[in-house]
């Protein structure tokens, strides 16, 4: 009989492009949009392995995948970048930016819709796993952006260059649930507020961004996009969408 041939250890496969935000109907102003909502927040069964966070990242997979294919897009794996506040919350809690950023992976086949409660499940071992893992605030590379070795300037056209070849990989979208305010805001003449909007004034290479915020059993829902890749109807659609799959996530 032949030998058997040697075995050859599998290449590792390489990380799949993460999925864009397909181009709905831009109209001709350049610039930012943004619009601005108000939801109950979602319910969780008593004991529910998952967080209020964990469903709004489950809605936002949805709501990207379902946009996608109504407008022709390729199935892809989507990623969503989600900020991470490891602080403490007492007395003691440093002062500042304490957020790091991290990447929660979908495949295409778990957001068609067919079964939520094991994709909030699994969402919720996912962002736990993150959690867990120690990183740097803004990952590895603005770490080493960041070094005082370089000149600012030589920093600043570095970050430009990787920023342009990085393009391709970033992820889907970017969903920042600033979480709960736990007491009313006091503005002393002016009153209390009644609401709390949230949306961050950063570049959008991603297209759109989800923000949230809860306050009084509400929640403030934020949507940004670009005009050249989104019109405002787009932005209402993409708001009923949202609405509708994050209804979906109250699993018993």
């Amino acid at each position: 009989a032949p030998a058997a041939a040697p075995h050859r250890p599998a290449r590792p496969a390489l990380p799949a492009r993460p999925a864009r935000v397909a181009a709905g109907a831009p109209g001709p102003v350049p610039g930012n949009a943004m619009l601005v909502t108000e939801l109950p927040v979602p319910r969780r069964g008593s004991g529910a392995p998952f967080t209020v966070n964990d469903q709004l990242m489950v809605a936002t997979a949805l709501t990207v995948a379902d946009w996608n294919r109504a407008h022709g897009a390729p199935d892809r794996p989507l990623r969503i970048t989600m900020p991470v506040d490891d602080r403490t919350r007492g007395p003691e809690m440093p002062i500042g930016n304490g957020t790091r950023l991290v990447e929660v992976g979908f495949t295409a086949a778990e957001t068609d819709g067919s079964d939520v409660p094991a994709l909030l499940r699994r969402t919720a071992e996912r962002t736990r796993a993150l959690k867990a893992q120690p990183r740097p605030q803004l990952g590895h590379a603005a770490r080493l952006l960041t070094l005082p070795a370089l000149p600012v300037a030589v920093r600043a056209g570095l970050t430009r260059g990787l920023r342009r070849l990085a393009a391709p990989w970033t992820s889907t979208t970017l969903l920042s649930n600033i979480g709960r305010v736990p007491h009313p805001l006091d503005f002393g003449d002016a009153g209390q507020a009644t609401a709390v909007w949230f949306s961050a004034p950063a570049r959008m290479p991603r297209g759109l961004t989800v923000t949230t915020a809860s306050t009084g059993g509400r929640l403030h829902l934020v949507l940004r996009w670009s005009r050249s890749l989104l019109g405002d109807d787009d932005g209402v659609r993409l708001r009923e969408l949202f609405a509708h799959h994050l209804k979906a996530t109250e699993v018993q």
